[in-house]
């Protein structure tokens, strides 16, 4: 069953994902509609297995511990700032504080809100369902492995179309880059999720990493800058100062699990 779920939610997101990007006029507008795909396909799949329907609400009805929710707030957060501190002291990036620090951090507050809706479409599927099954037949290590590759291969379309719409010098490059702090990252990920067997800390940890990146860091996707500005290439948390993080810290989470 988990391999039918794979090609489905590989399969349908890249055809969802191509049809959008044949507009570019609108594709900047309704890609994101891309993150709802693994949520709709679980709960397919989850009446195929004729599970009652409440069980759609355990994923989230799970309960989670402090321990988690700690984790899914400061370690996004350690890790952009840890980034920040690397790009300053080898003189990559220049700051450029917000004007109104304050509205800075409110609009960053209601952007991680606004954020869960969408993490929910992706780790819904992801982190709420194939990683748990994944678990019961192939072990943590496995599973983790696996859920990485499906979580990479699901955002290469996206990440590749994205950076040609927005004129991105070499998008291949971008994309095979991102692809793999997708990968390595689900590690940090499915960390989270194992210290509770819940999936609410990791909706937390997803939308605080997607915003206080692109805020601090930049946006990889549109070469958007952050507060730091420089090359986004290279700084951004899904760049290359962030793939090498992300392997340096695959060394503590790999013998976590």
């Amino acid at each position: 069953m988990m391999k039918k779920y794979i090609f489905a939610v590989i399969g349908i997101s890249w055809i969802v994902t191509g049809i959008i990007f044949l507009n570019p006029e609108t594709a900047l507008n309704n890609f994101s509609v891309i993150m709802l795909i693994p949520l709709l396909i679980t709960m397919i799949f989850q009446k195929v297995d004729q599970k009652k329907s409440e069980h759609e609400i355990s994923i989230l009805r799970r309960p989670f511990n402090v321990k988690s929710v700690v984790f899914a707030c400061l370690y996004p957060v350690c890790f952009i700032l840890t980034c920040s501190f690397l790009i300053m002291f080898f003189k990559q990036g220049v700051i450029h504080l917000p004007a109104k620090p304050v509205t800075w951090i409110i609009t960053i507050l209601v952007t991680v809100f606004i954020g869960l809706f969408s993490a929910l479409g992706e780790e819904y599927g992801w982190r709420g369902y194939l990683l748990p099954n994944l678990t019961k037949q192939y072990g943590k290590r496995r599973a983790v492995t696996m859920t990485g590759l499906v979580w990479a291969l699901y955002h290469v379309p996206t990440v590749y179309l994205l950076a040609r719409l927005t004129g991105l010098d070499n998008p291949l490059l971008v994309c095979v880059v991102q692809a793999a702090v997708v990968f390595f990252a689900n590690f940090a990920f499915s960390y989270c999720y194992y210290l509770s067997g819940s999936v609410i800390p990791v909706i937390l940890y997803h939308s605080i990493w997607n915003t206080f990146n692109t805020a601090v860091l930049g946006n990889i996707y549109t070469g958007r800058a952050g507060i730091i500005n420089g090359k986004i290439f290279l700084i951004n948390g899904e760049g290359v100062l962030g793939l090498i993080l992300a392997i340096l810290a695959l060394v503590f989470f790999w013998g976590k699990l």
